[in-house]
C-alpha cells in the first residue's frame, strides 16, 4: 500500500512540477556516463551544441551514479533530466554544529515534530509534513521565504561514504531580494561526525535558471550570498532549538505540547531519551511502527 501511495505521489509531483521529457537527458547521459537508456535513441543522444560536456558539467552525473541513483528510476529520470539543462547554478553551505548523530537522525525521522521544536524556541512558523507513508516525500516551509515539495531521492548513499549522505529533489518557491522564484532544486546533504557531539556538514543546492538573463542574476555574488544566508539560517534554527532543549530548557516545547495528541507527546518523550543517549538511526521510526506496510 505504501509503495502504491509513493508512486501516485510521484506521478502527481512530476505532472505538476516538470515539463521536460526524459529524452532531453540522453545527450548528457551518453557524454557523461557513456550509457544509452532504453528510452534514448542514437538520434536524440547527439550532443547539445549549446552545452560543453566537461568535467564540471558531468561531475554531478558521475557522483549520483556512484551513489546508486539509476537513470531508469522514476526519480532518477527527473534528476538526470534537470541536470541536463543548459543553465545550472550551485549554492554551497558548509560548517559544523553541536549535536549527536542520533539526534539528527531522530529529527529527520520526525519532521513535523522538528518543525514544532523550531517554532517553540525560535517563535517561527515552520511547517513540515509527510506526503506518503514511507516518509520519502514531504512538504515544508520556513514560514518566511522558502517553501516546496520534496522527494528523498537517496538515503545514506554509501557508495561514496557511509552514514549521512542524502540527496533530495524539490520543487518550490523562494523570495530572494526583490525576486520571487519558482523552480526545481536538487540538494546534496553530506554530514560527518567529527566528535561525539559535533557534526560537520556540507549542503549543495543545484538550481536551473530558465534563461540566460535569470542565470546571470542567480550567478551574482550578492544573490548567492543571500541564498546562502537563508540556508544557514535554517540550519541554525534547527540546531539552536535542539541544543536549547538538550541543555535543559524544556519550558518552550512543553508549553506548546500541552494541547498535543498522546502520540505527539510520546514523540517528545522519545526525543528526550535520544538526547540522553538512546541510540537512533534513520528509519527507526518506521521500523517501530508495527502497522507500517500492512
Amino acid at each position: 500500500m505504501f509503495k502504491k501511495s509513493f508512486v501516485i505521489f510521484i506521478i502527481f509531483f512530476v505532472s505538476f512540477a516538470f515539463a521536460k521529457e526524459p529524452i532531453s537527458a540522453c545527450p548528457a547521459l551518453q557524454q557523461c556516463l557513456g550509457v544509452t537508456p532504453k528510452y534514448c535513441s542514437p538520434e536524440n543522444s547527439k550532443p547539445n551544441k549549446k552545452i560543453k560536456y566537461d568535467q564540471e558539467f558531468c561531475a554531478p552525473f558521475k557522483e549520483l551514479s556512484l551513489r546508486g541513483l539509476s537513470y531508469e528510476d522514476p526519480v532518477g529520470k527527473i534528476i538526470y533530466t534537470e541536470l541536463s539543462s543548459e543553465y545550472r547554478v550551485i549554492y554551497e553551505s558548509k560548517g559544523s554544529f553541536s549535536a549527536t548523530p542520533a539526534m539528527i537522525s531522530f529529527l529527520f525521522d520526525h519532521m513535523p515534530f522538528t518543525a514544532e521544536l523550531i517554532n517553540a524556541y525560535q517563535e517561527s512558523s515552520y511547517k513540515l509534513k509527510y506526503n506518503t507513508p514511507d516518509q520519502k516525500s514531504f512538504s515544508g516551509t520556513n514560514g518566511r521565504s522558502l517553501s516546496g515539495d520534496f522527494i528523498w531521492a537517496l538515503q545514506d548513499s554509501a557508495s561514496v561514504k557511509e552514514k549521512f549522505r542524502y540527496v533530495f529533489l524539490g520543487y518550490g518557491k523562494a523570495k530572494v531580494l526583490r525576486w520571487s522564484l519558482y523552480g526545481t532544486a536538487i540538494a546534496f546533504l553530506d554530514m560527518d561526525p567529527i566528535s561525539e557531539n559535533k557534526i560537520a556538514y556540507k549542503l549543495r543546492a543545484v538550481v536551473f535558471p530558465g534563461n540566460s538573463i535569470l542565470n546571470s542574476i542567480m550567478q551574482m555574488n550578492v544573490f548567492k550570498h543571500v541564498v546562502n544566508e537563508k540556508i544557514n539560517q535554517i540550519v541554525k534554527d534547527v540546531i539552536s532549538s535542539a541544543n536549547q532543549f538538550a541543555k535543559g530548557d524544556k519550558a518552550p516545547i512543553q508549553t506548546i505540547f500541552k494541547t498535543k495528541s498522546p502520540q505527539e507527546k510520546q514523540t517528545l518523550e522519545l526525543f528526550k531519551e535520544v538526547v540522553n543517549g538512546k541510540p537512533w538511526t534513520l528509519g527507526d521510526a518506521l521500523k517501530k511502527d508495527k502497522s507500517y506496510g500492512k
